[in-house]
């Protein structure tokens, strides 16, 4: 369904591209043809966006990150009022003002092209996800067969019945083999092109799908459950032509061609273990039973380094995009800042207008509301940093307090002052963001191509700006708590008794998630 609805939003978008050219002349009485043909864009566009959002709503249960990521690709289309101004085209259009009509179209055109980005970066997002879980899933079965073989190999060594272990050497070289051409499939899918690495069709065994005219390849099946029958092993190509490249298709490939040679070392282990006589020794069979213990280790390795790299891509782009709302945030405040400021130290204003003026800016710091949220979407769903969704909650909540108070015409110094240290949080958590981009550059750049540790397991940010973040935020509370003491101290405060509670009531919960923060770091509940 989100496939079919992106390829009917770029025909949209061709319509639209068309359309402008043939209004340039049209002949007489043609205006009213273009008219209807706008219209009937029109009523495609609100009708596709009608099925989106019902899809949302069933994806919200079983999905909802991609139900979020459809929700936000249509809120921004009604921000931009793409389909008002698809309607004013065709009011145009009626009206024969066929140049206003074209200079709006192109501005239409840009918006269509917009939204059917980030459809298609949504559906590119969902394929990443499927792709690390297909991934987990193969890992999970190598590691499977390791323990297999080690176990075996084990027996082997304490002299038990040949007979037996050729009979579970067999069997292990039978799933073995049907994960080879489980992973070899999902290999080639990987190329989204079609194009496939270097030695990839040599590398399948003979018989196989692709390497052959006949027979389509079947689906890959990650989780294992019907693993291919034995007869089809035998012929087995004795060594595989070596896939060059970094890419994900050809790592997926070599880890293929390791599983295959695995096999054939299983293969060649069942036959030592079936040739040797009770009591004898069975060092030839432990050895290739050894071998292929490292195979299915390399193969396993090819995976993780796969996991590895879409890891750091996907960090990459978090990072630019956080960035880059933070930037958009922290130009904004600062903006509503330097206004309110001003706005408290006018004079010849009456009070009617300070109120417009003070309410203009409370809906500008409620759109800051609106972005950081969404901003602590994109945190909350990555899941592997602690301090910094949480420093981004607490603008958040400031905020939407500034916000509340500049809708209501306060001005003063309190507001001020808490508009200042949103633009604090804000300065802070995008200074953080840089240092973990730049570093994350550096990594990349590095001889060793990237981070090392453990696959897929790479946070958005280290440790070390986490507790600065962490450091931040406590001395941020401690300052909000001073200044309240003194307010609540002097003789003519103006804060309220219930105000003071809430107050309150509010520091006391951020302390108690600067201590959970702090535990989760310490104990390592965010890796």
């Amino acid at each position: 369904m989100r496939r079919r609805g992106c390829a009917v939003f770029a025909a949209l978008l061709a319509a639209m591209s068309w359309y402008p050219a043939s209004a340039v002349d049209p002949p007489r009485g043609d205006t009213a043809s273009l008219a209807a043909r706008e219209a009937e864009l029109l009523a495609r566009y609100q009708d596709l966006e009608r099925s989106f959002l019902r899809l949302a709503d069933v994806l919200q249960a079983t999905d909802p990150r991609r139900a979020a990521a459809l929700r936000a690709a249509f809120d921004r289309a009604r921000e931009e009022q793409v389909g008002d101004r698809v309607a004013a085209i065709v009011a145009m259009l009626e009206q024969g003002q066929l140049l206003k009509a074209g200079t709006s179209q192109q501005d239409a055109i840009g918006q269509f092209r917009s939204l059917l980005d980030l459809l298609e970066a949504g559906a590119s997002d969902q394929r990443a996800a499927d792709t690390e879980k297909q991934l987990k899933a193969f890992m999970a079965r190598i590691t499977k067969q390791i323990a297999k073989q080690r176990d075996i190999e084990g027996v082997t060594e304490a002299g038990g019945r040949a007979r037996d272990l050729a009979e579970r050497q067999r069997a292990t070289a039978d799933e073995t083999r049907a994960l080879g051409d489980d992973v070899q499939r999902f290999a080639e899918h990987l190329d989204e092109d079609g194009t496939k690495p270097p030695g990839s069709d040599a590398s399948r065994p003979p018989g196989e799908p692709g390497n052959e005219g006949g027979g389509g390849a079947k689906p890959s099946n990650p989780e294992g459950d019907e693993p291919a029958p034995a007869e089809a092993a035998a012929d087995a190509p004795a060594e595989d032509v070596p896939v060059e490249g970094d890419d994900d298709a050809a790592r997926g490939l070599r880890t293929a061609q390791r599983l295959r040679a695995a096999e054939q070392r299983m293969r060649r282990a069942q036959e030592q273990l079936e040739k040797t006589d009770p009591g004898a020794d069975s060092g030839a069979a432990r050895n290739e039973q050894e071998r292929a213990v490292e195979e299915l280790e390399t193969a396993r390795a090819e995976l993780e380094e796969i996991l590895r790299q879409m890891r750091e891509e996907e960090v990459t782009r978090l990072l630019v995009q956080l960035e880059t709302r933070l930037r958009g945030m922290l130009k904004a405040e600062r903006g509503v800042l330097a206004d309110a400021e001003r706005l408290a130290a006018a004079t010849g204003q009456s009070a009617r207008e300070r109120q417009l003026e003070a309410a203009r800016l409370g809906r500008e710091q409620g759109a800051i509301t609106g972005d950081a949220a969404k901003a602590l979407v994109l945190l909350r769903d990555d899941g592997s940093a602690v301090a910094i969704p949480q420093a981004l909650e607490q603008v958040r909540d400031d905020s939407g307090q500034a916000a509340a108070r500049l809708a209501g015409g306060d001005a003063g110094h309190e507001t001020i002052g808490l508009l200042g240290e949103i633009v604090t949080g804000l300065e802070e958590m995008l200074a953080a963001v840089e240092r973990a981009r730049d570093d994350q550059q550096d990594a990349a750049a590095a001889p060793s191509g990237g981070r090392t540790g453990e696959a897929g397991e790479q946070p958005l940010v280290d440790k070390l700006a986490e507790l600065k973040m962490l450091r931040s935020l406590q001395a941020r509370v401690n300052a909000r708590t001073q200044r309240l003491s003194r307010l609540l101290d002097a003789a003519d405060s103006p804060v309220e008794g219930g105000d003071a509670r809430a107050a309150l009531t509010r520091l006391a919960g951020r302390q108690r998630e600067i201590e959970r923060a702090a535990r989760d770091i310490v104990e390592g509940l965010t890796e």
